[in-house]
């Protein structure tokens, strides 16, 4: 009894100390024993991280994530909508609809957008949730390949903005027209917001065979100062280190300037479009089977920071 004591005592001083260090953001804490479904041998613990967001979706949390309205640029055939974003028995749902989308503003643009045949979603964290260093994971499931043959999911880092302004993005993309791969991209440029602009500071976008990628998979993303990892259910499948970019001794074709690791406050992304009829056999894929509504889900979605980096707007 007298060692049960002694125990308690313990901890309850190491509480009260660890509540008194100054200069730490103190962070939500998630019990380690509450994993949620992934795969063998999921542990949900990693050297020098700490789990600060552990997103179930049992409801919509307007702290943390916000819909968006814009579309993908000139490469969309679809506007996001909010009827393309649903949380709903405990899964988030991202829907491809066909149904007409009238002309009007978007505020994620600041212009008007131009009307569209197919609405699809898209969801971020908001502005006062950015996010920097540090290990991002989903569980996510894409489309049969029997009902969709053309379409782009994700899970991705972004931001554009700055002076100058940085394009900083790194994805997990799939694509309809490769239902046993997936890509792992980094992508940078300066004041663009053209796509083929950043092949200025390399291609560093790889398709990798992970068959197949239309069941339950985790995908997870480690961004760090100086290198960056992706992992399909735990296997680590590509690595890019800043010497990987620095273009010494030569530059990467068609890279012409050595590219930084990202390092600018961004927005973790995850959306579902469909591409325009004049890319699609190049991305995407062709949309000839697709039957609507589609459906990508995400069963979780799961940060942590790196500890070395904390981020105050993290803190509990």
């Amino acid at each position: 009894m007298t060692s049960i004591k002694q125990s308690t005592c313990a901890c309850i001083v190491l509480m009260i100390l660890s509540g008194c260090v100054q200069g730490i953001p103190e962070v939500e804490q998630y019990s380690v024993n509450d994993l949620p479904t992934a795969y063998a041998g999921y542990k949900g613990i990693y050297s020098d991280f700490t789990l600060v967001l552990d997103e179930r979706f049992d409801a919509f949390d307007k702290q943390i994530w916000e819909i968006g309205d814009g579309a993908v640029g000139g490469e969309a055939a679809c506007r996001f909508q909010p009827q393309g974003v649903e949380v709903k028995d405990g899964l988030l749902n991202l829907i491809i609809r066909q149904e007409p989308i009238d002309s009007g503003w978007s505020n994620d643009h600041e212009m008007d957008k131009s009307a569209y045949q197919f609405s699809c979603g898209e969801l971020r964290t908001t502005e006062h949730k950015k996010i920097r260093y540090g290990r991002y994971e989903t569980r996510m499931k894409v489309p049969d390949r029997a009902v969709a043959s053309g379409y782009i999911s994700s899970l991705f880092t972004y931001t554009n903005e700055g002076v100058p302004r940085e394009w900083e993005e790194i994805d997990v993309e799939l694509e309809g027209g490769r239902p046993d791969k997936f890509q792992a991209n980094l992508i940078y440029g300066k004041n663009t917001w053209q796509w083929w602009a950043t092949r200025k500071w390399g291609s560093w976008e790889h398709k990798i065979n992970i068959a197949p990628a239309d069941e339950w998979r985790v995908y997870a993303i480690e961004w760090m100062p100086t290198e960056i990892n992706w992992y399909v259910d735990g296997v680590l499948t590509k690595s890019l280190k800043q010497d990987d970019l620095d273009c010494i001794p030569s530059c990467i074709a068609p890279q012409i300037y050595p590219t930084p690791i990202p390092d600018n406050l961004s927005q973790l992304m995850i959306n579902f479009w469909i591409p325009k009829d004049e890319i699609q056999d190049d991305f995407g894929g062709n949309k000839k089977s697709n039957i609507y509504p589609m459906y990508t889900q995400y069963d979780w979605i799961r940060f942590y920071q790196l500890d070395a980096e904390p981020l105050v707007q993290w803190k509990k």
